[in-house]
Order: structure tokens, then C-alpha cells, then sequence
């Protein structure tokens, strides 16, 4: 299947986007999601992918003040101190749409074509709760698609305390997409779409990278 069938679409007005911004950054020492490559900060690159593919962008977070340059709105967790799962089901629970593409704002490689990718694998399956990528064994909950009602089992794990976000995702009707699938509907290499910055190191890399690309 190309990404580029237009018979397979969801309209970006039935789809939410959610930016992820709620991550301590202690390996980074400072709000990675601030941080500036090619002039364009982090989170300003997650939204604008976002964007493109979505009707409506909400900007999870528990400190907005950071973030209203970006003029979303913002959501704060309802179980505070619980991760990122907190942020993405209060998240959830604010949409209004079935579909949902959850982006964490260190992933400076991040593309629209790769989230329609994820879209459109969505919409082949009428069963599926999710579309989770999963390159060199390793699955990406928080670069993927969900439905807006996968929030009822996630509450129900950060009720008990239960916050591994791989354990919750294998509990869902989802499809694990691989590295060939996402390549084949995207165009893109998901190795690098899905690289993560974490520390220094990592940011100096993503930045000499991003130099050098089209």
C-alpha cells in the first residue's frame, strides 16, 4: 500500500494531534523541548508535523507558561507525577476524535509523511486500538496512533500504579507495524525518524545531521 492512496485517508479534521512535553530532561540538563535546531525549536518541529496531518494539536504538559508562544492548548495530567502515560490519557480524554497521533518532542527527525503513514495503517484495520512502531525489536509508544478510547485501560494501570507504557500497549488491539511495513507506507527511514535526543551527545549529533539533509 502506498502512502499515497488517497482511498485509505482519514480527514485530518477526525484525527487529534498530541505533543508530548511533559518529560524532565535530566540527561539533557534543560527543557530538550526548547532546545533550537535550524532555528526551529523541538517542539515547534513536533507540532508542525502534527499540523499537517491533524485537525486539532493539544500540547500535553503540566507547566504551559514555557509554551504559549505556540498559542495550543495545553492539557495537564489528572494523575500527576506518573509519567507519560499520565500525559497521554489526559490527553485522550480531551479529545474529540477517534483517531490520535502522539508525538514526544525530542524526536527531531520527525515527519508528516511518516504520521499519515501511521494513519493509514490504522484505517486498514477496523478493529485496531493502536498503531505502534516497532523498529529493531524495540516498539515506540510514543510516536503512534491511538484510539481516544484506549484511555479506559490506561487509566485503569495508572490506577493501580502500573506505568510501563510497553506492557499497556500489548495489551491493545494493536498493530505493531515493523521497519519494513513503515518504510513501504512512508517513504522514510524509521530508524531515524524514531531517534530520540536525550543527552548533549544527542543533540549535537541531531543538529550536524539536520545540516546535511534536503
Amino acid at each position: 500500500m502506498s502512502v499515497h492512496s488517497q482511498d485509505v485517508r482519514l480527514p485530518s479534521g477526525q484525527v487529534t494531534g498530541i505533543a508530548l512535553a511533559g518529560g524532565a530532561s535530566r540527561r539533557m540538563g534543560r527543557n530538550k523541548a526548547l532546545l533550537p535546531i535550524e532555528g526551529m525549536s523541538l517542539i515547534e518541529r513536533t507540532v508542525h508535523a502534527l499540523d499537517k496531518v491533524s485537525g486539532r494539536v493539544i500540547l500535553s504538559t503540566n507547566d504551559p507558561e514555557p509554551y504559549h508562544f505556540l498559542g495550543l492548548e495545553c492539557v495537564p495530567d489528572l494523575y500527576v507525577g506518573q509519567g507519560p502515560m499520565a500525559g497521554l490519557h489526559a490527553a485522550l480524554k480531551s479529545s474529540r476524535s477517534t483517531w490520535n497521533l502522539v508525538a514526544a518532542c525530542d524526536m527531531p527527525y520527525i515527519h508528516e509523511r511518516f504520521l499519515q503513514g501511521l494513519l493509514d495503517l490504522a484505517n486498514k484495520q477496523d478493529t485496531a486500538e493502536a498503531v505502534i512502531p516497532v523498529v529493531e525489536g524495540r516498539m515506540h509508544p510514543l510516536l503512534a496512533a491511538y484510539r481516544r478510547e484506549t484511555a479506559e485501560s490506561l487509566e485503569r494501570r495508572l490506577i493501580r500504579g502500573q506505568l510501563r507504557m510497553v506492557e499497556w500497549v500489548q495489551e491493545l488491539n494493536a498493530v505493531f507495524a515493523n521497519e519494513e511495513e513503515l518504510a513501504e507506507v512512508t517513504g522514510l527511514d524509521p530508524r531515524r525518524i524514531l531517534f530520540n535526543m536525550n543527552t548533549p551527545g544527542d543533540y549535537e549529533a541531531a543538529g550536524g545531521l539536520l545540516n546535511t539533509e534536503e
